[in-house]
C-alpha cells in the first residue's frame, strides 16, 4: 500500500511527522493531492494541550482542516473529468437528512463529520498530509487567479462570514471585535468589506492589533490594563474565546444590540450578567462554524479579490511541522502560519 508523509498528533507536544497508509478512494469520494494547509487555532489546542475542550486525543490523529489541492483520482460514481481541478476543501460533512440539514443549518448538524476532530472515537483523521480521501461533495473548484495560499483561508472566512450572517446587515453599524486572533482580523475585513461604519478591535496584544489595522480596523484598543475604554457597539463578535472577553463584549454592546459568540469559551460555567442581558433587551447569539453555502461564498469572495494577505505570517514545510506549529503558537509573532505539503 502506498504511503504518505502526514502531521500528526500522539498528544500535548507531541506532534510528529510521520507515513501512514494511503485512504482507498471511494465510489463517491475523491483523492486530492493535498498542496497549503493553514494552522487553525483548534490544531495548536490539539497539539498544546492534546485536546480541544473536553475532547482529547485517544489515537494518533492528522491534523488540520484547513486545506487546499489538486484532485488527483474520482471514484467510480464521480466525474473523471475531475480529475486536475485546483480545489478548496470543505472540511464539514453533515448527514443532509436531519431536520437541521433540511432548514439549512448543516453547520450545527449533529451527525456529521468534520476533518482532523477529536469529537468522537475514533477520530477523522484529517488533511496535513500528502494526500487527502473525502466525499465529492466536499471539494470547492477555486479559479487559476487564486492562489493556494490565498485559497486556503476560505475554511477561517467562511467561520466569519457566518458569525457576520449571524448578527445581521452590518451596513452603516458600529461592530466590535474582541479578539484579534485570525478569525477575529477575517471578522473585522469582512465587516469593512460589507460596509460597517466603523470596526473596532480590542485585544491584549499589540502585535495583533497591527495586523487588524491592516486589513481595516478604524480603531484599536489594548486592553491588557484592564480599562477598554470601549464606546458602545450595535454589534459585538466575542472572537477571544475567553470568559473575560464575553464580559467586555456584554458591557460593549449598545442597548438593543447584538453580542455574537464566536470563541469556543472552556467547557466550564461561565457567569454572564443576566440582569444587565434584560434591562438593555440585547441579543445574545451562539456561532459555529458555516454552512456549505458560506464556504462557497468564501471561495466566492477570495476569487473576488478580498486582500487576506496581510494575515498570512509565514510558509513552512510539512517536514519542519513542529517548527511551524511551535511560531503558530507565538501570538506576538505570528497571526496565519500555514503547511506546505505539496507541489502545484
Amino acid at each position: 500500500m502506498a504511503r504518505d508523509r502526514a502531521c500528526v498528533i500522539h498528544g500535548a507536544h507531541d506532534l510528529r511527522v510521520e507515513d501512514i497508509d494511503r485512504q482507498p478512494v471511494g465510489t463517491d469520494e475523491v483523492e486530492v493531492a493535498v498542496a497549503v494547509g493553514g494552522i487553525c487555532g483548534s490544531d495548536l489546542s490539539y497539539f498544546l494541550k492534546g485536546a480541544v475542550g473536553d475532547f482529547r486525543v485517544r489515537e494518533p490523529m492528522v491534523l488540520g482542516h484547513e486545506v487546499v489541492g489538486i484532485v488527483a483520482k474520482t471514484g467510480d460514481g464521480v466525474d473523471p473529468r475531475m480529475v486536475g481541478r485546483r480545489v478548496a476543501i470543505n472540511p464539514s460533512r453533515p448527514c443532509g437528512r436531519c431536520v437541521l440539514c433540511r432548514a439549512s443549518r448543516d453547520n450545527i448538524c449533529g451527525h456529521g463529520t468534520f476533518l482532523g476532530s477529536a469529537a468522537p472515537f475514533p477520530h477523522v483523521q484529517g488533511g496535513f498530509r500528502e494526500r487527502l480521501v473525502i466525499h465529492a461533495s466536499q471539494v470547492v473548484p477555486i479559479p487559476q487567479r487564486l492562489s493556494f495560499e490565498m485559497a486556503v483561508f476560505a475554511e477561517p472566512l467562511a467561520v466569519a462570514i457566518h458569525a457576520l450572517h449571524r448578527a445581521g446587515d452590518p451596513r452603516d453599524r458600529a461592530v466590535i471585535v474582541i479578539g484579534a486572533g485570525p478569525i477575529g482580523a477575517l471578522l473585522t475585513l469582512v465587516a469593512r468589506h460589507r460596509g460597517c461604519a466603523s470596526a473596532t478591535v480590542a485585544d491584549l496584544r499589540d502585535e495583533p492589533l497591527e495586523a487588524a489595522r491592516l486589513v481595516g480596523a478604524t480603531r484599536t484598543v489594548n486592553t491588557s490594563a484592564g480599562d477598554d475604554g470601549l464606546e458602545p457597539g450595535d454589534m459585538v463578535f466575542e472572537a477571544s474565546g475567553t470568559p473575560g472577553g464575553l464580559a467586555t463584549a456584554l458591557r460593549s454592546v449598545s442597548r438593543g444590540g447584538t453580542v455574537v459568540q464566536v470563541g469556543l469559551l472552556p467547557g466550564i460555567p461561565v457567569p454572564v450578567p443576566g440582569s444587565l442581558i434584560a434591562t438593555t433587551e440585547l441579543t445574545l447569539h451562539g456561532s459555529f462554524r458555516f454552512t456549505g453555502a458560506e464556504f462557497q461564498e468564501a471561495v466566492t469572495l477570495l476569487a473576488e479579490g478580498l486582500d487576506v494577505a496581510p494575515l498570512l505570517t509565514a510558509r513552512i514545510a510539512l517536514n519542519s511541522a513542529l517548527e511551524a506549529f511551535t511560531l503558530a503558537s507565538d501570538r506576538t509573532a505570528s497571526l496565519k502560519v500555514q503547511l506546505i505539503v505539496g507541489g502545484r
